[in-house]
Formats: C-alpha cells, structure tokens, sequence
C-alpha cells in the first residue's frame, strides 16, 4: 500500500506544519510555514489536526443507516457537548458501533479555506491515529495515544519526541490501520467536480491561496508592513490571473480563482470578500492595528480584535469600514498594557 502524503497541523499560530512525502525508504519530511501552504504540491493528501480542536466519543448506536446513525448520535451526546449542535461537525467512524467527532464548524472552514488548492482526501485528529502508552510531542503539543492533545504548558511528564520522519509513519501506520475517523465528511466531503487540467488547478489554486491570505487566517495581521505584504499579493495575483486566463483580471482574482477550483467554494468566496473590506478599510488607519482575525464559515462574518490608540478610535474604523460597503460591530474597548483593545464583527451587510 503507498503511502498517503501528509500535513501535521501546528496547534499554535504561528507554528511550522510537517509536510511528509513518499520515498522509496519512507518518507521525506520538511518543516512548512503556514503561508507556504499554497505553494504545496501534493497528491492523495491526508491532513492531521491539532487533537484540541475536536472531541471523540464512543457509542452504543444500533446498526441503521449513516444519516440515522448521525442523528442518534447528536441526541445521545447531547449533554456532552457544550455548543450548539448548530455551529459543531459530527462525523462517524466506519466500524460498528461508530465512534463520533465533533469539532467546530469555524475550524472546518478555516481548513478548507488555508488548504483551498490541495484538496485534501482525508483530514485526522492526531491522537485518534496513534497508538501506545506514553504521551507524544507533535510539533507543538502533547498527544496521549487515543486520548487527547495537551498544550505544553499543561503537562510535566517527559514526551516521547520521535523524529518528523517516524512521527509521519506513525500516523501512516494509524491510517492504515483504520484507527482514525475521517473528518471530511458530509459538507466537508472532498470534492472531485474539477473541470480544469491540473497545472492550471494548481496555478488557480495557488492564487486563491495568495489572495486569501492564509497567514491571517491562522496568525493574524500584526502590522502595517503585513498590509502591504497583502497589497503587494493581491497586485501579483491579478498580474498571475491574467497570464493565465488571457482575460483582464476582475476585481477579486483571488475570488475567481476559489471559484474555479470548486473547493469549499461558500468559505473561500467569503472570506476573500471580507478581507478585500477589511484591507480596504483599513489602509490609511495607520494608528489602528488588526491583532487577531479569525474567518466564521458559519455566519459569513470575520471576528476580530484592534488594539486601538485610544478609546474612541473604534468609532473611526466603523466609518471607514462602512465608506467600503462593508458593516464593522465593535464591542467595548478596554485598557490593557497602556494599550486599548477591543473586539468586533465585520460583515457585509448593510447597517440597518
């Protein structure tokens, strides 16, 4: 059996992923920023996630069809799970009783957005793959084998800490094994309608990838510099868009691209919207700085937090927001290290 390539996720923003490919004696390992993504170029992709971002649980459900199964499993771990069941993926384990993931809605998109253009086949929770007795570094975390993944800070035990190369063929040993349940399933399944060859795909791809700026997905904008780093990206994806197509780059090239591809097409469009506000808004409020932003696949909206000059420098980032099209809800700012931080909502709905 080949062996399926593979990215390790960080659990922290501004962490390196494993990106592990086959060799003839294994795998070859390297570590990859998460703004590289886009530049990837890898088949039969298998994704691991961070083990903080989902839960397992057993079951006792009776055989029944998979769409029942999955409904008798939301209602019995009903009181398990503390958000909505409206905002929460579930997905089940092929074996009887099924096992059942849960795992938030937003996270799901964010995946599929950062990794737009390399479609992956399937994407695991990391401790649901590995086996054994004793706690595991992974990159950024510590993973007990079929139980949960730990921050550092949490843990004073000594981690196991194999290599990225043994690590990799632990998690392939895992797959192969049948050990994990494959996230992608039902919205999130992968999706096989491409109608375009594959160098243009990946070229497509990797436009819709630059413009959505996955950095800021995972990371956040810190600074000015950053601003025009995206600037300067959106500029080459318009010059790309137009070598490749011979057309005139429309206004959101990136947009066009993430539609071609026809990967998680709602999320990319979205997100890609937001950000062209956001950055447009944005511009020439130098002395206001985007610290976190996080992309809400549920609601179509970015939730961020500004760390302000002054109390009530929210309401100027509301106006240029609004000069934009697009609708900014600021909460309450508060003082924090002689600094003012505040969070918000932006959206592209008109202000009532």
């Amino acid at each position: 059996m080949a062996l399926p390539t593979l990215l390790i996720l960080p659990a922290t923003e501004s962490g390196d992923a494993i990106f592990a490919s086959a060799s003839s004696d294994g795998y070859n390992t390297r570590r990859v920023a998460q703004t590289m993504f886009g530049t990837l170029d890898a088949s039969d992709l298998h994704v691991i996630l961070p083990g903080q971002t989902a839960r397992i649980f057993e079951t006792e459900l009776p055989k029944a069809g998979r769409a029942q199964q999955l409904k008798m499993a939301k209602f019995a771990r009903e009181d398990d799970i503390a958000s909505s069941a409206d905002d929460l993926h579930f997905a089940l384990s092929d074996n009887q009783p099924p096992r059942l993931a849960v795992i938030d809605q937003d996270v799901m998109g964010q995946l599929g957005v950062s990794l737009i253009n390399l479609r992956p086949k399937a994407a695991y929770v990391d401790y649901d793959l590995l086996e054994g007795d004793q706690a595991i570094l992974v990159i950024d975390r510590a993973v007990e084998p079929g139980q949960s993944a730990l921050d550092l800070d949490w843990v004073e035990a000594e981690l196991v800490q194999p290599t990225d190369t043994d690590l990799a063929r632990q998690f392939a040993d895992g797959i192969a094994a049948g050990r994990g349940i494959n996230l992608l399933q039902g919205d999130y399944r992968p999706r096989s309608n491409i109608s375009l060859p594959r160098p243009a795909l990946m070229r497509f791809g990797a436009l819709a990838a630059c413009a959505a700026l996955v950095a800021f997905i995972w990371g956040g904008v810190s600074d000015r510099s950053k601003v025009a780093q995206a600037e300067n990206l959106q500029a080459k994806t318009a010059a790309e868009y137009t070598e490749v197509t011979g057309q005139a780059a429309p206004n959101a090239p990136g947009r066009a691209a993430a539609r071609a591809a026809k990967s998680w097409p709602q999320q990319a469009d979205g997100f890609l919207d937001l950000s062209n506000v956001l950055f447009a808004g944005m511009k020439d409020l130098d002395d206001i700085r985007v610290d976190q932003m996080r992309y809400n696949a549920t609601d179509g909206t970015l939730a961020l937090r500004f760390i302000y000059p002054s109390f009530d420098a929210a309401a100027r980032a509301e106006a240029a927001i609004a000069d934009v099209g697009g609708r900014l809800q600021t909460g309450g700012v508060r003082e924090r290290d002689d600094t003012f931080v505040g969070e918000a909502t932006l959206s592209l709905e008109p202000a009532s």
